[in-house]
């Protein structure tokens, strides 16, 4: 009974470590992005730091540049494929 038990409590302990884990990914993930978006914000018309702490934080930067350029070359052109539809010259 008693080996039942604990069996169950690994079971539960486990399924909120996963969960958790998940959990914290994902906000690592979104920190990510916003560090990235507060470093390059003056590509989109954002208020951007200085330069020069633009500049001394471009080396940690890589990772995230590299993704988001993935990104943009995935995503598709909504409004030429709109304009592909409906055949406008």
């Amino acid at each position: 009974m008693l080996k039942k038990i604990k069996e169950s409590f690994l079971f539960f302990s486990k399924g909120f470590r996963d969960i958790s884990t998940r959990a914290i990914e994902a906000e690592l993930k979104e920190l990510e992005n916003v560090f990235a978006l507060i470093l390059m914000g003056a590509l989109t018309g954002m208020p951007a730091p200085p330069s020069y702490l633009g500049i001394k934080l471009l080396p940690f930067m890589e990772r995230e540049l590299k993704i988001m350029i993935c990104r943009s070359e995935a995503l598709g052109d909504i409004f030429a494929d709109w304009f592909d539809i409906l055949d406008f010259g």
